[in-house]
């Protein structure tokens, strides 16, 4: 921390691989083939951390993030985004040399891919399981048996099942709210299974929502999970209910420039090009990020009162209390665990390890 100068994330180790250690054993567990989502961390060295762990097939949000962890060994990649026909291309290139498998949520695109596609890649269709965002419903079942009888035309798009991610676990505030969401969703996946396998033969079904797959119980329906958020987990994941304080792995350092004894607050050097404008209203407050102190390798919320009150581009201002505001000066580091540490890691591009180790994202040359 003495080294630190300037906004900087902080990454806990231990926390993090006890995050995939619990994942990668519940998906064990529930005889599920766990392909983890890299959106969240983004990192060649933090992915060797999943593939010792037994990871074979990975989850990525685009297909520059495939080529990055393909150029890293990666050759089981699902690009979880509907698909792009602008960058086929690329996606060639791609399915030369990997299994990558693709969402195809519409006719026109898998028409374009079965006339552009020099090699076989694999196919989900993308079920809406409540989130709106994109996607097929269970209720649209004669747009989906469409899509696979034409996908079972073709010789370059194999057909392997679903994928849906239930964003609307994001809206629950318990782990008895993210249950019931995780019980709506298996029972759409039974659904799926029972309209479309007597006819079209065995699937795969995957999610990969962080909170149903870490509190959701009973996981029928389900072929295999690819959740991103866990890794690090934040501020969102704790007021959903996925997690503990004590579970996330990431928090910014900080440094304080300027104090106000008038109103108890603190000018740090970090703003929304670092912490990104993710706001929560968690306890009464709303905030950017909590002040946290650490213990026991481990981060602790401060007071509850003692929050990132405002952000512009490179300020921001802590609101503190009485007692908290005492125990900074300009010149200290000040520990913020952010509201959504995917966006905050995708701004800042790398992480600091306990040890001063500085572990990059890609893109960043190290």
């Amino acid at each position: 921390m003495h080294n630190i100068s300037e906004p900087t994330l902080l990454l806990r180790e231990n926390i993090c691989k006890a995050n995939i250690q619990k994942m990668s054993q519940k998906a064990e567990n529930n005889g599920l083939r766990f392909k983890p989502h890299m959106k969240t961390h983004q990192s060649a060295e933090i992915g060797e951390w999943l593939r010792k762990s037994g990871v074979e097939a990975i989850t990525v949000s685009s297909v520059t993030m495939a080529e990055y962890f393909a150029d890293h060994g990666w050759s089981d990649i699902t690009i979880a985004f509907p698909c792009n026909t602008r960058q086929i291309d690329r996606i060639n290139e791609l399915a030369e040399h990997l299994t990558l498998t693709l969402l195809v949520n519409n006719l026109s695109t898998a028409k374009t891919l079965d006339q552009k596609l020099k090699y076989p890649v694999r196919v989900y269709i993308e079920i809406d399981t409540g989130s709106g965002r994109t996607g097929l419903s269970v209720n649209q079942m004669p747009k989906i048996k469409q899509l696979i009888n034409y996908f079972k035309e073709t010789s370059r798009l194999e057909w392997i099942g679903f994928y849906s991610h239930p964003g609307h676990s994001y809206g629950a505030r318990s782990e008895e709210e993210i249950q019931a969401i995780h019980e709506s969703v298996k029972e759409q996946c039974i659904e799926l299974r029972d309209e479309v396998e007597p006819q079209f033969g065995n699937i795969e079904i995957c999610i990969g929502d962080t909170p149903c797959c870490s509190k959701g119980s009973g996981f029928e329906g389900i072929d295999a999970i690819s959740p991103g958020n866990f890794m690090f987990y934040d501020l969102m994941q704790v007021q959903i209910g996925s997690c503990e304080v004590s579970d996330i792995a990431v928090a910014m350092s900080c440094p304080v420039v300027d104090t106000f004894p008038d109103r108890h607050e603190l000018a740090i050097h970090g703003g929304a090009i670092h912490f990104s404008k993710e706001l929560l209203s968690y306890e009464e407050i709303d905030s950017y990020g909590l002040v946290a102190s650490e213990k026991e390798d481990r981060w602790e919320i401060l007071d509850g009162k003692t929050y990132l009150k405002s952000l512009s581009q490179e300020h921001g201002i802590v609101k503190c209390s009485k007692e908290a505001f005492e125990q900074f000066k300009v010149g200290d580091m000040v520990t913020i665990l952010p509201v959504h540490s995917c966006l905050t890691a995708n701004l800042m591009k790398t992480f600091l390890l306990s040890d001063g180790t500085l572990v990059n994202q890609m893109g960043i040359k190290a």
